[in-house]
């Protein structure tokens, strides 16, 4: 249970604990031998009050690192690191396509490397959102429940798999899909999963941006959970950039940026056409926002209709989401990626109506 706390971590804490233990014990004896002996006592009063405050923190040190289990956005602190240690680690698969490449997938089986020739192989591709950070049992994914709908309904013909992983863009997903059909794994449907900040690595300034954030180098915010934690939400919270990340996604769709990555999603397209492989788009919204004002309406428009001016399938999970908006559909607080609830509305979404060939009768 323990295993995701370094040595140095074990041994750091119990080293506290011990000399916390003998202070609060020499306190107590010092205030036995100065009984009656205000100023001294004045002393050891104060020293009582710090070893109370210390102790508090530690307490909720411990707690952070013991008991608090979340993710976060980014991925930085080490209690969202601890979650994936815990949540993601154990559901890890390798696909090897060489000794130097292949990629590390989260599921709860193998990829299907060899089909039989009645077989159809739908793949999804994507971000952290279709990796989905922040749900615990890989089950509860969307794609894990398109899987359940589809693969008994269809005997077994009709295979699901999910090659999605956190923190990737455009650039990988499209490697991916070259080293698939270059290594023969046929994949008969690949379905991107468009999250709309997979536009950020098309604009210099996101180059530098995590860096920005300057990784803590004292061991008090580098080491531990809570301190470590607190620095991070302090960090995000006072950068402008941090700041303004979400205004930056809305511009960066009516500027260069957009028609880069519109000429990138051209490429897969015609890599998928090139290997006989049909080509669907999802659209993500941003969960944490979704409402009357949601201020990516034209965004999801401006994707929907580059999809529809090159025949590309897509569907637009903001007018199946919205509803739920008031239900909470992010994994917590300071996580916007989606939980459960969103995971199950986004699958009903995509049977009923991106995957409706696959299966008619199809509900997760």
């Amino acid at each position: 249970m323990l295993l995701y706390l370094s040595d140095d971590y074990l041994l750091g804490i119990m080293f506290w604990l011990i000399a916390g233990g003998v202070g609060f014990w020499l306190l107590l004896r010092l205030r036995g031998q100065w009984r009656g002996q205000p100023k001294r006592l004045n002393w050891v009063h104060a020293g009582l009050s710090a070893w109370m405050a210390l102790a508090l923190l530690t307490s909720i040190e411990l707690y952070f690192a013991l008991v608090y289990d979340a993710s976060d956005s980014f991925n930085m602190t080490n209690v969202s690191k601890k979650w994936f240690k815990l949540h993601v680690e154990p559901q890890q698969h390798a696909l090897k396509f060489s000794e130097r490449e292949g990629v590390v997938f989260r599921d709860d089986r193998e990829y299907p490397k060899k089909l039989a020739a009645d077989q159809r192989h739908i793949v999804f591709f994507g971000d952290s959102f279709t990796f989905a950070q922040g749900v615990s049992e890989v089950r509860d994914r969307f794609s894990n429940r398109v899987r359940a709908a589809i693969e008994p309904e269809s005997q077994g013909k009709i295979l699901v798999s999910n090659l999605a992983d956190a923190g990737k863009d455009l650039h990988w997903n499209e490697r991916v899909m070259e080293l698939l059909f270059a290594n023969g794994h046929r994949v008969d449907t690949a379905v991107y999963v468009l999250c709309l900040n997979d536009i950020e690595t098309f604009h210099e300034r996101h180059q530098t941006y995590y860096q920005d954030l300057n990784w803590p180098t004292f061991f008090l915010f580098r080491d531990t959970y809570f301190f470590n934690w607190v620095y991070f939400r302090v960090r995000q919270a006072t950068l402008p950039q941090v700041r303004g990340y979400f205004a930056d996604m809305a511009e960066y769709y009516s500027g260069e940026p957009w028609q880069r990555m519109s000429q990138k999603l051209d490429r897969v397209q015609q890599l998928c056409k090139a290997n006989g492989t049909d080509f669907r788009v999802v659209v993500f919204p941003f969960l944490h926002n979704l409402g009357p004002d949601y201020p990516f309406h034209a965004a999801h428009q401006k994707i929907v209709e580059y999809c529809r001016s090159r025949n590309i399938p897509v569907l637009d999970l903001e007018p199946e989401l919205t509803p739920f908006a008031s239900q909470g559909l992010t994994a917590n607080r300071f996580d916007a990626h989606p939980n459960e609830l969103a995971h199950r509305v986004a699958a009903e979404g995509v049977l009923k109506n991106l995957l409706r060939d696959f299966t008619p009768h199809g509900n997760p």
